[in-house]
């Protein structure tokens, strides 16, 4: 009966230890996802492309420069067959919200941790 009881016990300990460091690391990777930035007009969608990551060409909105967008994380990778040549991506640094501009509507993601 004692072994378990202490068996229950270390069961316990070992999910809460698991627990916080799932949480650590959802929070370090948001911090990480804020600091990022793109906004650009859709040239090349990133349908076209056939690799895992997310990587798309356009241009600068503001500036008209050619520019690209590559992200590593699964996150922007999710939405990709959403975006269309002429939309406009956004992800603005500090913000955990990417959105996508269309004609006629704004389709915006968050991030949950």
């Amino acid at each position: 009966m004692k072994r378990k009881i202490g068996l229950i016990i270390c069961l316990i300990i070992v999910l809460i230890f698991f627990l916080l460091t799932n949480r650590i690391d959802h929070q370090s990777n948001a911090k990480r996802l804020a600091e990022e930035q793109c906004i650009l007009v859709v040239e090349t969608p990133p349908s076209s492309y056939t690799s895992e990551m997310f990587k798309t060409k356009g241009y600068n909105p503001i500036t008209k420069k050619p520019c690209e967008c590559n992200h590593y994380n699964r996150w922007w990778s999710s939405y990709k067959n959403e975006i269309e040549v002429g939309d406009t991506i956004v992800k603005k640094k500090g913000e955990l919200v990417f959105s996508i501009h269309k004609k006629d509507s704004i389709i915006s993601h968050k991030y949950k941790l």
